[in-house]
């Protein structure tokens, strides 16, 4: 299911986002989705890592 949320963003960062899409040929909706997947990732993989190190 998706959920629809209203995002405010600075125009400079929005207009990097643009053009990452259009070089991605994503949408900028896809794009920023991609992004947020990728960080959420990131953040999984570091708690993992976090979690061995203490053992």
């Amino acid at each position: 299911m998706r959920k629809e949320y209203i995002l405010r963003i600075d125009e400079d960062l929005f207009e990097e986002i643009k053009k990452l899409a259009d070089k991605n040929e994503r949408s900028i909706n896809a794009q920023i989705v991609y992004i947020l997947k990728k960080e959420v990732e990131k953040d999984k993989d570091k708690e993992k890592e976090d979690n061995l190190a203490k053992n």
